[in-house]
């Protein structure tokens, strides 16, 4: 009921009228975290990643576009046992998470597919959702300089459509935002809501062959019972 939250916000007084609290309800989460020894990690996710993509050229066509370059591997390989020491680390994560939001420890958060994206300079992926999945995440591998910032979008198409007029005076308040960037950084895994439209800027990195491509290991997960 409105008004019963202990933490509501309360704003600044207006010219002498009675005092304005704010409630916040419907939040969307981005939730992060960066792995201790991601570095040894990314040199056996990236040597496996590789020979994926050595076995299969092609790839599979989603959110990535091929005629760019992108490669897009098949969704299972939180089935292989090279990929084991990610999903272990997906499923901490994602642990600490369903606890922090009260979920059921009887239907523990459960990887239910898994792949490798390779984006070469010049490469982007679409926006798009993850359908029939309760959270997605990424991991980022490897991420030259410039390799694209992952772009998530307000769900709420009346706030897309009608955009405030904001004070350019003030600082910038994230509760206004339509858009929310994020760098990628090798050994950083996001998760988010499977709901939320997301892409990934052009890579513009200048680095040459392979360095210069951004490699990540994207993820959706569901609840299974125990």
């Amino acid at each position: 009921m409105a008004g019963a939250t202990s933490d509501a916000h309360r704003e600044r007084d207006g010219a002498g009228g009675p005092p304005v609290f704010r409630e916040a309800y419907f939040s969307t989460f981005i939730f992060y975290s960066d792995i201790d020894d991601a570095e040894a990690l990314n040199r056996t996710l990236l040597s496996a990643i590789r020979a994926e993509r050595a076995k299969d050229e092609v790839g599979v066509v989603r959110s990535n576009v091929p005629t760019l370059g992108g490669w897009h591997s098949h969704d299972q390989l939180h089935s292989d046992p090279d990929f084991a020491p990610l999903t272990d680390r997906i499923h901490t994560f994602s642990a600490e998470i369903a606890r922090s939001l009260d979920y059921d420890p009887a239907w523990p958060l459960t990887i239910d597919n898994m792949w490798a994206i390779v984006n070469p300079p010049g490469s982007h992926n679409v926006s798009h959702i993850h359908p029939n999945s309760l959270w997605s995440g990424v991991y980022y591998v490897q991420a030259p300089s410039k390799a694209g910032k992952i772009q998530f979008t307000d769900p709420r198409t009346q706030h897309v459509m009608q955009t405030p007029r904001l004070d350019p005076a003030a600082t910038p308040n994230s509760d206004s935002w339509i858009d929310v960037f994020y760098e990628p950084t090798p050994g950083r895994m996001l998760l988010f809501p499977s709901w939320l439209y997301h892409s990934v800027g052009p890579n513009l990195s200048e680095e040459k062959g392979e360095a210069g491509e951004r490699v990540v290991i994207s993820f959706n997960m569901f609840q299974k019972k125990s």
